[in-house]
């Protein structure tokens, strides 16, 4: 007997980049959910962002946010024995990243030092992140309520962002890209949480062989598509792909977003 899991990004894969809307999976969601496959959104967005897209997709499975940072599972969805992991509310949570005060201290720190031109989520008001995201003021609230990573904008030539990787390197600190921004955050990633749920529905269904599938369309996914049975690499709406080596039989959607999200689902699928 076979168990499906689906691992996914948001921003430019599940929703769409610019709108933010699924519309065009809605179909493929409801398919999934029918056939009891679970969708385990797997974002750089905050919790609060998450909890609202799970809300409106109708969705009930863990949940990793902010770039594998912490992994939420709802109360009585899994059996947890995988150690390291805490109640807290309505969640079985287990913490991977840096707590978000510990970030802004230490870039605050070396963006002083260094005079260096980018700007993070913690120096701009919720005006400011609503302009650069297009969210409404509400939804760009929820965005700033970070946890664990620093979303910023980098203003400067790659030999200086190379210079900036080395100094938050030394903090135990590392930087990646998504698909508006870079990220600060802990030696945490989407894959090292991604291995970690694949574990527990491994130790939920023992004699099941467990399938899964990772969709993603950024440098930050990346992580994630190496560590599922099957990664789709979803096509940007510029016309490229990501580039990915190694790991996983890779899947290319020849449409962006959430059209190339219910693609690549169909085609697997059938």
């Amino acid at each position: 007997m076979k168990k499906i899991v689906v691992f996914t990004d948001l921003d430019g894969t599940l929703i769409d980049h610019d709108t933010y809307e699924f519309d065009d999976a809605r179909a493929t969601l409801e398919g999934l959910r029918r056939k009891s496959i679970p969708v385990i959104i797997c974002s750089s967005k905050t919790r609060l962002e998450i909890e609202v897209f799970r809300l409106r997709m109708g969705l009930r499975a863990p949940f990793i946010v902010e770039n594998g940072a912490a992994i939420f599972v709802p109360n009585d969805i899994l059996n947890l024995t995988e150690k390291g992991f805490v109640e807290k509310g309505s969640y079985q949570v287990m913490e991977l990243g840096v707590p978000y005060d510990v970030l802004c201290d230490t870039w605050k720190e070396i963006k002083d030092e260094g005079k260096f031109k980018m700007r993070g989520f913690s120096e701009m008001t919720i005006e400011e992140i609503s302009a650069h995201t297009d969210l409404p003021l509400e939804e760009a609230r929820l965005a700033a309520m970070r946890e664990y990573s620093e979303p910023f904008l980098f203003h400067d030539t790659a030999e200086t962002l190379q210079l900036i990787e080395d100094l938050f390197h030394k903090k135990g600190l590392q930087i990646t890209r998504g698909g508006r921004f870079y990220h600060l955050m802990g030696r945490n990633d989407k894959g090292k949480a991604v291995q970690i749920v694949r574990k527990l529905y491994e130790q939920t269904c023992p004699g099941t062989k467990l399938m899964s599938i990772g969709l993603g369309d950024s440098a930050n996914d990346i992580p994630m598509l190496m560590n599922v049975d099957i990664a789709v690499v979803i096509r940007k709406k510029t016309g490229e792909w990501e580039s990915i080596q190694g790991g996983a039989p890779v899947v290319y959607s020849e449409k962006p977003g959430p059209s190339g999200w219910a693609e690549a689902i169909d085609r697997i699928l059938s």
